[in-house]
């Protein structure tokens, strides 16, 4: 096993292999350009000279896109026993991967947020009426940190954004997440349902410190199924039952127009035509 660069041109990818999205391809490019190649891709030489993608599909897209070489490990076609390996090594290095929780990536995106905002301070301007697409209220200090979060989120190309998922509101959100103290954030942690909630944390964010700390509590120890569950038990408020499923369809359906209502008929008519013999039976 070794390590070099090689040109894209030569590594030949496998005829089952995901096609890669372009806005993947066209981000780790932008990233490549600014920081260049971080990690290697993986790749098996062959008696031709050429060489069969192990794992690193977007990487080398990437690389092809700027046309650059783009660094391998070379693994020697012994270190295999068949091919299923060599696509088990592919799917094992994708499928162990870590993939961060919100919790993880709001912290992430902050942190990296607040790293550039050091670098490339914001040029202050006429400030424009703030808005946000979600149901969190804007006071001061939240007005400058989404100029902030538009600034940063800027600084990407649009590939990357929609790649990334960077954007003004979400940038914003992982500030507010990120904001979640130290102690609280790692209890969170480990419990995934709740770390991985991006709803239920922007709520905890907006408690104060003591009953967002009651809140964790109530929903690890599993007294509270959801943050407003929490609320309920803290505020010693009367729960609100959550409606069956046949109740929610049955609400929805009672909205539906007439032809709409017919159609669900017609998709359903077995059942309906079920019920209508059993109550024959019972009366």
């Amino acid at each position: 096993m070794k390590t070099d660069f090689v040109s894209t041109a030569l590594i030949d990818i496998p005829a089952d292999a995901k096609k890669v999205p372009i806005d993947a391809a066209r981000a780790i490019a932008d990233s490549f350009l600014q920081i260049g190649q971080r990690q290697p891709i993986e790749v098996i030489s062959t008696d031709n000279d050429r060489y069969q993608l192990v794992f690193g599909a977007k990487r080398l897209a990437a690389a092809k896109l700027i046309d650059r070489d783009v660094m391998v490990i070379i693994r020697h076609p012994d270190e295999f026993k068949h091919e299923a390996e060599t696509r088990l090594v592919g799917i094992a290095e994708n499928f162990y991967r870590h993939s961060l929780t919100a919790l993880e990536r709001s912290v992430d995106v902050a942190d990296w947020c607040t790293i550039w905002r050091t670098a490339h301070p914001v040029k202050r301007g006429p400030k424009a009426k703030a808005e946000l697409s979600t149901n969190l209220e804007l006071n001061s200090n939240d007005t400058e940190l989404l100029e902030v979060s538009s600034e940063f989120s800027l600084s990407f190309s649009e590939a990357a954004q929609r790649f990334l998922t960077i954007s003004r509101n979400e940038v914003f959100r992982s500030f507010k997440i990120a904001g979640i103290p130290a102690d609280l954030r790692e209890r969170i942690s480990i419990f995934q349902p709740l770390a991985n909630n991006q709803q239920a944390l922007l709520l905890i964010a907006a408690e104060p410190y003591e009953r967002a700390s009651r809140i964790v509590e109530l929903i690890l120890d599993g007294q509270a199924q959801t943050v407003t569950d929490a609320v309920s038990i803290i505020d010693e408020l009367p729960r609100v039952n959550e409606q069956a499923p046949w109740e929610k369809i049955a609400d929805r359906f009672a909205r539906l127009k007439p032809a709409e209502q017919i159609s669900f008929f017609v998709l359903h008519e077995a059942a309906i035509l079920r019920w209508v013999a059993d109550r024959k039976v019972k009366h």
